[in-house]
């Protein structure tokens, strides 16, 4: 199962903060059903392939809706196939808890 992180920039906002822009985008994660990890730079969603690049693209076309005349986002993935990978397992390894 895939582990994706994504950081979405709104642009064309007619302002320097977006942070009600990633709120929006957040509230699409919390309610996609996918496990995820909010950072101060991005997010880390776990779950299979459809639901997560559904996600990303509802985020876009909604904050579309709302305004945003350009959306970038920056996607990372770790595509672990050997054994499953839960994203804490990872955190857990590094910090010694495993």
């Amino acid at each position: 199962m895939p582990i994706v992180e994504i950081s979405v920039v709104p642009i064309g906002t007619g302002s320097t903060s977006v942070s009600k822009y990633v709120r929006v985008a957040f509230d699409i994660i919390k309610k996609s059903g996918l496990e995820y990890t909010l950072s101060p730079m991005g997010t880390c969603l776990q779950g299979d392939w459809d639901t997560i690049f559904s996600t990303i693209k509802k985020i876009h076309d909604t904050l579309a809706e709302q305004g945003c005349g350009r959306i970038t986002s920056t996607i990372k993935i770790d595509d672990r196939r050997d054994k499953p990978q839960p994203m804490q397992a990872k955190v857990n390894r590094v910090l010694g808890k495993e």
